[in-house]
């Protein structure tokens, strides 16, 4: 339950497709007033907690499926709004609004609405949930060069999920994505690298796009980035750089970032020790599914 996040993006895009709906409806019924924001798409989390594999060993990030052998990332979770002030959850949202986005994504073949009912088909919103629909809708969107589109198109063939699992076509669509400046796209890129995944094994190509999804805000990117300082994976060892990317991830609810922060700040590595500060990462970090940080608040405080 790794609450957050994600996405800022998005938070423009059902909003843009609301104003259309308002624009060419304002004659018809008043403009809608606080209307909740909604983030996008559906986010592959970086690797929570990076293991390089063993040469010649078994890779646990690698599985089959009837379509292919895929590599399994941990799928990131939607911001829950239920919490902010009562607002509707980002999947309410998008139900509620399912037959407009339907409509025009149908008749005004409008790139955002392509995307967004994709995304309601993939996850059942609102919709009988059909990854084959969502592949369809996807590919439409990305035909008018819409960036999440590119994304999500990745996500479905690196699963395997409404089509055969293709590694290269993942990393291909990840690579249109990440061109076209989409931080999700630059963090898989980077996560392609790392494993080898349609393209050839690259650590420092990897940092590299991890580095340029974090510094576009996207907030597994900048834990993903802390955890290379912090391990000295692809980059020097550096707990102050570390620190300087798990703090923003931190504060947008990453648990692990929330942990390994919480770690370094208890011991005072990298930073001034604070046992106190430790503790409500920890407590954070715990409340948001971090098994690690239940044991060290169990054996510490």
């Amino acid at each position: 339950m790794k609450k957050l996040l994600f996405l800022c993006t998005t938070a423009l895009l059902l909003s843009a497709c609301a104003q259309k709906e308002q624009k060419d409806n304002k004659e018809q019924e008043p403009q809608e007033q606080n209307e909740v924001k909604v983030p996008m798409g559906v986010p592959v989390a970086p690797m929570q907690q990076i293991t390089v594999p063993e040469k010649g060993g078994n890779d646990m990030n690698v599985t089959s499926n009837p379509n292919g052998t895929v590599l399994k990332l941990e799928e990131g979770k939607p911001l829950d709004f239920s919490q902010l002030n009562g607002k509707p959850t980002m999947h309410d949202q998008l139900i509620a609004k399912i037959d407009t986005i339907r409509s025009r994504a149908e008749q005004l073949e409008d790139a955002e609405c392509m995307y967004f009912y994709g995304y309601c088909c993939e996850n059942g919103l609102g919709v009988k949930q059909d990854a084959k629909q969502a592949f369809e809708w996807y590919t439409k969107a990305a035909k008018k060069a819409f960036p999440a589109a590119y994304n999500a198109l990745g996500n479905l063939y690196r699963s395997g999920s409404g089509v055969k699992a293709d590694a290269t076509q993942a990393f291909g669509w990840y690579m249109k994505g990440a061109n076209a400046n989409d931080a999700q796209a630059m963090l898989n890129v980077g996560n392609c690298y790392f494993y080898g995944m349609g393209t050839e094994k690259d650590e420092k190509e990897a940092v590299r796009w991890w580095k340029d999804a974090a510094d576009a805000g996207n907030a597994y990117a900048q834990s993903q980035m802390g955890d290379c300082y912090y391990f000295g994976i692809g980059v020097t060892k550096d707990l102050a750089k570390a620190i300087e990317y798990y703090k923003p991830a931190a504060d947008q609810n990453i648990s692990s970032a929330q942990y390994r922060l919480g770690l370094l700040y208890y011991n005072g590595e990298g930073v001034e020790q604070d046992q106190a500060y430790a503790k409500l990462l920890m407590q954070k970090a715990r409340d948001g599914g971090e098994k690690e940080a239940q044991t060290f608040l169990e054996k510490n405080f």
